[in-house]
């Protein structure tokens, strides 16, 4: 189908082409050798040059950005810088093969060789043209369409997280351990007040953004890892070593948090044999959580929907998704931070 277009088109731009050329328009529909020649070659470089760019242009549309158009002005550059020498090159030839067989010498054919290469050229530009709107469509349809999945995937995330941000198991522990605190240590029970307040005012004030600070995050991290260790106490360490002195980069609220949560629900640990969880930066360029894989033996399959939400949220914030390393010893997630 697609070559019978071209083809068509191909036939339509010889007809231009001699529309242009014609003086005397009793001779216009006349049919001879030279017009044979004229057609064939003009239906010839019209498939080549549109193979050539097609073929580029699907090539290279495989790394193309969705964020912006400035791929799509990068591939049509690069594909006229292509087919100018395949235009020189066809005309070229064209004109040496006339030459020697002695055609298309009457008063119909009165173009010259940079006349010839500069029509081969408008052809090009137009071929190019057609088939960078017609990625552009695509790309655009399936953006749209990745960013509506995205959506709706965070919609059930959120209704989730909602549901979580409640979740009766983790008060009922929070509270099992604020009892037993309250009565032998009660300085650390008002502290773990605090810290469960603190958690869940952050909970409710950033659930709609965005994005949050690094500071912000990291402080919510804190209360967070508190809570966790008050519970677990040595059976899991926490090594925080963020080397940072712009602390307004931005994450995604509550994702540092989500990381170490996914670390502790599906690892194993105890007092005698802790999990041990580093969190580090790389630069301002991202935040790093690894911890060492501990095979929990009554775990469920894990859906990683928790991973999968939080790259999605990656993806509409930064534009760059979650960077998992998932091996036999450890177990590494790279978070990006943005300046916005």
């Amino acid at each position: 189908m697609k070559y019978r277009f071209r083809f068509t088109i191909a036939v339509f731009v010889f007809f231009f082409f001699k529309v242009t050329r014609v003086d005397d328009w009793g001779h216009f529909l006349d049919w001879d050798t030279n017009t044979t020649v004229s057609l064939v070659y003009t239906v010839v470089i019209v498939m080549m040059l549109w193979e050539v760019v097609s073929r580029y242009v699907y090539a290279q549309s495989k790394n193309l950005s969705l964020r912006n158009n400035l791929g799509l002005y990068k591939i049509s550059t690069k594909a006229t810088l292509i087919v100018l020498p395949l235009v020189f090159l066809s005309t070229y030839l064209y004109e040496e093969f006339l030459a020697d067989v002695g055609c298309c010498n009457d008063g119909y054919r009165k173009g010259s060789f940079l006349i010839d290469s500069a029509q081969g050229f408008v052809i090009s530009l137009l071929i190019i043209a057609y088939e960078i709107i017609i990625l552009y469509v695509k790309n655009a349809i399936r953006s749209a369409r990745e960013k509506e999945a995205i959506q709706k995937e965070l919609a059930a995330a959120k209704l989730e997280s909602l549901k979580n941000q409640v979740n009766p198991h983790f008060l009922f522990n929070s509270f099992s351990v604020l009892s037993s605190l309250v009565e032998h240590d009660s300085k650390q029970a008002i502290k773990f007040i605090a810290k469960l307040s603190d958690m869940y005012r952050y909970i409710l004030e950033n659930d709609e953004k965005g994005v949050v600070t690094l500071q912000e995050e990291l402080s919510f991290l804190d209360s967070y890892v508190f809570l966790l260790q008050m519970r677990h106490q040595s059976a899991i360490v926490v090594d925080k070593d963020i080397s940072l002195d712009n602390l307004d980069l931005k994450v995604p609220p509550m994702s540092i948090q989500i990381l170490v949560e996914n670390a502790v629900k599906h690892n194993s640990f105890s007092i005698d044999d802790p999990l041990h969880i580093s969190i580090k930066n790389e630069g301002d360029k991202a935040i790093v959580v690894e911890n060492e894989k501990r095979k929990k033996e009554s775990l469920t399959t894990s859906t990683k929907i928790g991973l999968k939400n939080l790259s999605n949220r990656l993806i509409l914030s930064a534009g760059r998704a979650l960077e998992i390393t998932d091996n036999e010893e450890s177990f590494k997630v790279r978070l990006p931070l943005s300046l916005a």
